[in-house]
């Protein structure tokens, strides 16, 4: 696996271990350093602990070591004159973590915090556990089916659609910078943030370039070459690439030179090569990995576009020659109507026509009679219920009749007794006045 590379002829510095060291603490005690895990051309990478959330996490260095030192924890250059060059790329290396903690994507890596500190800047990651891409590459006993390769190559190329929709290019894509985590699922880590200012600088600077052989775009090796997204595709062409085919494609360098002096171009096509992957599908990559940038895939919404229409088309199945029928349709056709004809006829007696009751205990599966016995069962409670019903109803209005008559009867004999009353007191009265007109005659 190729590593990124510095280029500058101007100087040349015997390269040492220039990491922080363990326990370090940085921004007042809420990191500390546990290890250095990598490093590039402009950058250093850690582990670390955030002291605070009690959690692992990366912290990355801006560190150009084509002119910078380090004296104690703090970052100087090596000359006066890489001290403007070297603010720029601190300056470039805060913008651009700024930038990416706004995208906001599950496959590009997390940024939760910047700052400046030690003369330099520092940035905070999330940490993923998993592999990088180059390291699957490096083990004999990994491989990636067909249907991984396409689903990283989906994910990253809808992570670079973001990257590249706010004005922002990764500059760095390949193996080493793919990680996958537990479940497959990639993730884009390490963008070239200082790179794009070293580009466009004049002057002693100018010179240095940061590539990264066979996967670095062949822009990336002029000075003041125009980086734009196709740049990241082709080194994301040049990643699945590797993936596929084994080993990187030919440094575009390389391939420049021998097509500028024979017009032949060293680059082996992945198209007709593998026949599990489809064709279109390949062909979608050996275009990003043309050398003119007017030649390839111009954006990654472009590309996702040529593989959701290529998913889309019926896919031919390969049939061994093994397997294949020997037999056309029209011979097969032509030998059943031979032995049709040819075949003596036979007579069969006609079969007697079943009777309803076969027919019926022939079709009718063991369910309906449960079916309908069940029904019958809800149906007769329903009948007894309905009957008790109304039979309650019945002997509730008879009650009441009852009752209406007694309370009738029980008026009648009231009536009768104070008839008799009246009339009992009325005989009671007559002879005394009989007697009261006797005595008055008798006085006259």
């Amino acid at each position: 696996m190729e590593e990124t590379r510095i280029i500058d002829p101007n100087d040349t510095y015997d390269v040492q271990d220039a990491g922080l060291a363990c326990g370090v603490d940085l921004l007042g005690g809420k990191f500390k350093i546990d290890k250095q895990i990598g490093s590039g051309g402009f950058g250093i990478t850690y582990l670390a602990k955030d002291i605070y959330l009690d959690r692992s996490v990366v912290i990355k260095e801006c560190f150009p070591e084509a002119f910078c030192l380090r004296f104690g924890q703090d970052v100087h250059v090596r000359s006066p004159r890489y001290e403007n060059q070297h603010r720029k790329s601190v300056e470039m290396f805060m913008r651009e973590a700024r930038s990416i903690a706004k995208l906001r994507h599950p496959n590009i890596v997390g940024v939760h915090q910047v700052f400046e500190e030690n003369q330099t800047a520092y940035m905070v990651l999330d940490l993923i556990h998993g592999r990088d891409l180059a390291d699957i590459i490096e083990d004999e006993d990994e491989d990636l089916n067909p249907n991984q390769v396409r689903d990283i190559l989906v994910k990253c190329l809808d992570a670079l659609d973001l990257i590249h929709s706010h004005d922002l290019l990764h500059r760095d894509v390949s193996p080493d910078n793919i990680l996958l985590d537990k479940w497959g699922t990639p993730a884009l880590i390490d963008f070239g943030a200082a790179r794009e200012e070293a580009s466009k600088r004049t002057g002693d600077v100018s010179t240095m370039l940061v590539v990264k052989d066979g996967y670095s775009p062949h822009e990336f090796y002029i000075v003041g070459g125009k980086q734009e997204p196709c740049s990241d595709l082709y080194a994301l062409g040049a990643t699945i690439y590797h993936l596929i085919a084994g080993e990187a494609p030919p440094n575009s360098q390389v391939r420049l030179a021998a097509m500028t002096d024979t017009g032949e171009d060293p680059f082996v096509p992945l198209a007709g090569r593998f026949p599990q992957y489809e064709q279109d599908f390949l062909a979608a990559i050996d275009k990003a990995l043309s050398v003119p940038p007017r030649d390839r895939i111009a954006s990654a919404k472009d590309w996702l576009d040529l593989i959701q229409t290529e998913g889309k088309k019926v896919q031919m199945v390969h049939i061994p020659e093994t397997r294949m029928v020997s037999k056309s349709i029209s011979e097969l056709v032509t030998e059943t109507n031979r032995h049709v004809y040819t075949a003596p006829a036979q007579t069969q007696a006609p079969r007697p026509k079943p009777t309803q009751a076969q027919v019926e205990e022939t079709f009718r599966p063991s369910w309906v009679d449960e079916f309908n016995r069940e029904t019958d069962e809800i149906e007769e409670q329903r009948r007894r219920a309905a009957e008790a019903q109304a039979a309650a109803a019945q002997a509730a209005a008879e009650e009441a009749e009852r009752l209406r008559r007694q309370e009738m009867a029980a008026a009648a004999a009231r009536e009768e007794a104070a008839r008799a009353k009246v009339a009992a007191a009325m005989d009671a009265n007559r002879p005394s006045s009989i007697l009261n007109w006797v005595s008055l005659g008798r006085s006259n």
